[in-house]
């Protein structure tokens, strides 16, 4: 696949109008938020990653924000290759190596997207990935999940309340201490969302070393936001451990704090959706006829392991395209020839 590095060549405003999504929205089956954000999961996130039997004990669980889900590549334990913990300390206390990639999906917040997501992951690196649930916190406080402002049409309004959250968030992270509050009474502050307070954590663990996290659509919101809670945190050990980590976002382009220079951020070339909720300011990678789902059972979608194959050869080059080249070493210094050699050479 090629990556083109521009701007989406599809009008946000102009394309919205294309798709109705209201009547969708309003059938029995997604009465509730919880089930309309499930089974919009089932279409936005590559669920055929899943077993059978992992789907059907995903659609089952509670969707708690800030849990994290163990997802291991694809039957690599069996029929069901993936382990709930309902928070941070769980995963902490749990036996095994510590893990070292995150991801956080977005849209229905659910733990079937999340798996699914994380799976994709998990399966290009062949290791186990922790998929952090991202769920109904301050970010979704405008209206009720993803559903709520597709269904209205509300995308520029929720990019503008992102922004001013972003901006308000700056001046609370820069008063935090850790006696102000604690979420799990771990002398850690709280920034007023779960998911945000569990890669606080993560990222604060001075055990683990973090090599990747990555998000999709408003999961890139949620790193963002961890990483400047960090970054205002006063941690300087673990905020420069972090700065070491490769941050990918896809469907969404987020400020990232600065001195996070390993970053790289994608964004369908046909996605209004993920491009209504970007800030423009900001560069990022087109995928050429990709709209916002990464499900590949549908056309127009973006394809991870694609993103993952372009992302690690991006890293592979940096090393040559930053290293200064410095002056040459000088030539050794040659022996001198012995009568024998001299007459051989010859």
């Amino acid at each position: 696949m090629a990556f083109l590095l521009n701007r989406p060549l599809m009008n946000p405003s102009a394309a919205a109008s294309a798709f109705d999504l209201s009547k969708w929205m309003e059938t029995p089956i997604l009465s509730s938020t919880w089930q309309r954000n499930a089974t919009m999961d089932q279409f936005f996130y590559d669920i055929g990653s899943l077993t059978e039997a992992e789907a059907d004990g995903l659609m089952a669980e509670t969707n708690t924000e800030g849990s994290i889900i163990v997802v291991f590549p694809r039957e690599a334990r069996g029929d069901v290759s993936y382990v709930k913990h309902q928070d941070y300390q769980a995963l902490r206390d749990a036996p095994g190596p510590l893990l070292s990639r995150f991801s956080v999906a977005g849209i229905g917040s659910s733990d079937l997207g999340a798996a699914a997501f994380a799976r994709n992951l998990a399966d290009h690196y062949q290791e186990p990935v922790g998929a952090v649930i991202a769920g109904y916190g301050m970010m979704d406080a405008v209206a009720e999940g993803w559903g709520g402002w597709l269904a209205l049409g509300m995308g520029k309004h929720l990019m503008r309340l992102a922004h001013d959250l972003e901006v308000q968030g700056k001046a609370l992270l820069d008063g935090l201490s850790p006696s102000r509050t604690a979420a799990e009474g771990d002398g850690l502050p709280s920034t007023g969302n779960p998911d945000c307070d569990t890669l606080l954590r993560l990222l604060l663990d001075d055990d683990r070393e973090i090599k990747m996290l990555m998000g999709h659509s408003k999961g890139c919101l949620s790193i963002a936001f961890a990483l400047q809670a960090l970054a205002g945190y006063g941690d300087e050990k673990a905020l420069s451990k972090a700065k070491s980590a490769r941050i990918i976002t896809t469907g969404s382009v987020v400020e990232i704090p600065g001195g996070f220079d390993n970053v790289v951020q994608f964004l369908g070339q046909l996605d209004w959706l993920g491009g209504m909720n970007s800030r423009p300011d900001k560069g990022w990678v087109s995928v050429p006829g990709a709209w916002h789902h990464s499900n590949t059972a549908y056309p127009m979608h973006m394809n991870i392991a694609d993103v993952l194959a372009e992302a690690d050869r991006r890293e592979q080059q940096k090393p040559q395209q930053e290293k200064p080249e410095g002056p040459r070493p000088a030539p050794a210094p040659r022996a001198r020839a012995t009568k024998a050699q001299t007459s051989t050479a010859a």
